[in-house]
């Protein structure tokens, strides 16, 4: 799957950018350059840098997206993607839509599991897979998270800010249940929508997002 992704965004990158590559193959053959060699070499150089650019920051993600709590449509999500993440669609095709995100975003296949969309400080922004009918689904900043005892076999919960990996609140209790079944774990959603009520939101209270909508 890494090969046939690097070969569409390469192709995206041609397709939208093809004066950048006609400008380098067009340098690289010129006989005579009277401005010198060197200004010949720095420019098909920059050429080279920026599409290298474009393709890095160009991802090919599924067309569908699952719906955060409070939003309506697809549409609606992208429309808040664009604002909050400086996000823009390039082109539709089939199952997939490539998207160009800031500088330092990628897609990242683990060996096994979903596809990673991190965010240039290496944060899981959102996750995906490659079936035809997979769906985008965004991540929220902060979140309740289950942690397992390995001696015992005991679980736990706590609070987590995914932006800077910091443990806000944790339960007092290990437990034979688990997820949603744990005994805190009522105690602790109730304390994180208290301190954070926009937390179900994948596009909001990051500071990327905050910045963007200013």
């Amino acid at each position: 799957m890494k090969s046939g992704k690097s070969k569409l965004t390469r192709r995206d990158a041609d397709d939208l950018f093809p004066d950048l590559q006609q400008s380098g193959a067009h340098l690289a053959s010129r006989p005579d350059n009277p401005f010198g060699e060197d200004v010949s070499r720095t420019t098909e150089r920059r050429d080279r840098d920026e599409a290298s650019l474009w393709k890095d920051n160009l991802v090919t993600l599924p067309i569908a997206i699952e719906l955060p709590p409070g939003y309506a449509s697809v549409s609606q999500v992208r429309e808040a993607m664009e604002r909050a993440w400086r996000v823009k669609w390039i082109r539709e095709s089939g199952n997939e839509v490539v998207a160009e995100f800031p500088e330092g975003w990628a897609a990242i296949r683990p060996a096994s599991g979903a596809v990673e969309l991190r965010d240039a400080s290496g944060v899981v922004r959102a996750v995906y897979g490659w079936a035809g009918d997979a769906e985008v689904r965004l991540l929220p900043r902060y979140r309740v998270e289950s942690q397992e005892n390995s001696s015992s076999g005991l679980g736990s919960l706590v609070v987590r800010d995914r932006e800077n990996g910091q443990i806000l609140e944790r339960s007092s209790t290990w437990s034979a249940q688990t997820g949603t079944n744990h005994p805190d774990w009522t105690r602790l959603s109730v304390w994180l929508d208290k301190q954070y009520p926009l937390h179900r939101d994948p596009l909001r209270l990051w500071t990327d997002c905050e910045d963007n909508l200013g």
